[in-house]
Parts: structure tokens; C-alpha cells; sequence
């Protein structure tokens, strides 16, 4: 392999990334705002059964994630075993979205197993914006 077929490597599994991160947050958002908008109308069944089924799908992208996070170590070590420098990797990045995984996951389902918890919290705002 030469320096430009490995950059292309590179690329590929940095994309590949990407994409299970925006898979992620666009089914967080999808359950937040299902969750949001069916307020206390699901039933407890209903809501653990949504729940499941976000978190199946939260582990599969986050473990699709962490495959091509071990991809990209791969990748990194061919660079390496061929002599060409290295390109740079954002460490900081791959630690806040593997935070921003798991926390958000936490949240959302959070927010769809007790929507009294999130019910609480808007009405006390709507009565702060009555009183002002």
C-alpha cells in the first residue's frame, strides 16, 4: 500500500465514525421528542418496550462505533509499519462522543420511562411564566 491508499483508509474508517455517531443522535432525538410529544399517554408497558428498543439500538451503534474505533487503531499501525508519518487523531473527541453515548443514552431513556420527571419540570416553567 502507498501513502495515498492509506490516507484513503484513513478517511474511509473516520467516516465510518461519523456516521454511527449521527446514527445515534438521530435516533436520541427521534426518542426524545416521541417521548416528549406522547407525554403520559403510553402506557408502562409501552414505555419499557420503546425503551428496549432504543437501547438495542443504542448498543448496536455504539458497538459498531467501537469496532471502527479499533479499525482506526489499525489503520494507524499499518502507518506505522509502512514509515509514513501518521495523521492526527482527535483523541478528545473519541472520549466526549463515548461520554455523549452513554450519557445521552441514559437521558433519553430516562425521559421516556418517567415522563412525570420531565411533566414536573414544564409545568413549574409555565407557572414562572404565568407569575411574570
Amino acid at each position: 500500500m502507498n501513502e495515498a491508499d492509506l490516507f484513503q483508509l484513513f478517511l474511509d474508517v473516520n467516516e465510518d465514525i461519523d456516521t454511527q455517531f449521527q446514527f445515534w443522535i438521530s435516533i436520541t432525538f427521534a426518542v426524545l421528542v416521541a417521548s416528549f410529544v406522547a407525554d403520559e399517554r403510553l402506557s408502562r408497558v409501552e414505555r419499557a418496550i420503546v425503551t428496549a428498543l432504543y437501547v438495542c439500538a443504542a448498543t448496536i451503534l455504539l458497538e459498531r462505533y467501537m469496532s471502527a474505533v479499533s479499525h482506526m487503531q489499525d489503520v494507524m499501525a499499518l502507518f506505522d509499519e509502512s514509515g509514513f508519518p501518521r495523521p492526527d487523531v482527535p483523541t478528545v473527541a473519541a472520549y466526549l462522543r463515548l461520554g455523549l453515548f452513554t450519557l445521552g443514552s441514559l437521558a433519553a431513556s430516562v425521559s421516556v420511562l418517567f415522563p412525570r420527571f420531565s411533566a414536573r419540570r414544564r409545568g413549574s416553567i409555565a407557572v414562572r411564566i404565568e407569575d411574570g
